[in-house]
């Protein structure tokens, strides 16, 4: 089964050293779909692959520093076909 994940971090201006990190653990897992930052200037990812490998992705995210009070995760069993990771970061 797959399932998505819409992820916002609050990255304080475009200081998020973790972002690179983050994208090369999306990437290492095989998900697809979009890393942007938004309007907000806060890391935006909508993200969507095996129940395993959402659930690893989040773990590891998690357990990254200064992040758990700055996260905002919402589940989707629901997946929108994305055909690869997208990276939309400057």
């Amino acid at each position: 089964m797959a399932k998505r994940a819409h992820i916002i971090i609050n990255v304080a201006g475009k200081r998020f050293g973790n972002r690179f990190f983050i994208q090369q653990k999306a990437l290492e897992l095989g998900l697809k779909g979009n890393f942007r930052i938004n309007e907000n200037d806060q890391l935006e990812i909508d993200v969507e692959g095996k129940n395993q490998s959402i659930d690893e992705f989040l773990h590891f995210i998690q357990k990254g520093e200064n992040l758990k009070s700055s996260l905002s995760i919402v589940i989707f069993d629901d997946i929108q076909g994305y055909d690869k990771l997208n990276f939309e970061l400057l």
